[in-house]
């Protein structure tokens, strides 16, 4: 059985697409990143506007670990950071977030390099840390500011929650132990 899909819906979907890419292409204005971020930017952006922004933001410098093409330094930026300090150790990534440092001068600083504990000697007021299972590097460090951090796994969750963490979970999949990732707060 072929599915037919009206004339009028397709042309209504391909508008959409095109509005959508219009809108992303204006709020990334001035900055550059692979088709591979641009492409998630839209579904990133609403888990960083309901994780990140209930954390106000304004005049801040943020420490963005596993900053990527510098995709969050843009969101933090449009949110009322004033800086925002990026350590990206991957080399193509590193590539663009150089150039969105050298575009945006002063306001985005890009290191290459692995995090290490010595980072959190870095001024910031902020630490966001997505590094996809690494993360568990900051069990037992007692941080002096503020951090939400992308927890990779349930058990990674319970060790967060043990050592005095607020854990958020992003969806029911989670719960069940599925699909999981997990926002963990430290005091926010």
């Amino acid at each position: 059985m072929k599915l037919k899909i009206p004339f009028a819906r397709t042309v209504q979907n391909y508008m959409i697409e095109i509005q959508h890419k219009k809108n992303v292409a204006n709020w990334v204005n001035g900055w550059r990143f692979s088709d591979y971020r641009m492409s998630m930017l839209h579904s990133e952006t609403h888990d960083w506007e309901k994780n990140y922004l209930p954390i106000d933001l304004r005049g801040k410098v943020v420490l963005d670990v596993g900053a990527g093409e510098g995709e969050t330094a843009m969101f933090f930026l449009q949110h009322g950071a004033s800086k925002v300090v990026c350590i990206e150790p991957e080399p193509e990534a590193y590539g663009y977030l150089a150039f969105n440092q050298r575009k945006h001068h002063g306001r985005v600083t890009a290191i290459n390099n692995k995090f290490e504990l010595k980072h959190l000697q870095l001024p910031h007021d902020f630490l966001k840390m997505d590094i996809e299972g690494y993360e568990e590097v900051l069990l037992g460090v007692e941080l002096d500011t503020p951090a939400a951090i992308e927890v990779h796994g349930l058990q990674l969750c319970d060790k967060f929650k043990a050592a005095g963490w607020r854990i958020n979970t992003t969806n029911t999949a989670c719960m069940k132990g599925y699909g999981c990732v997990k926002y963990a707060y430290w005091k926010c």
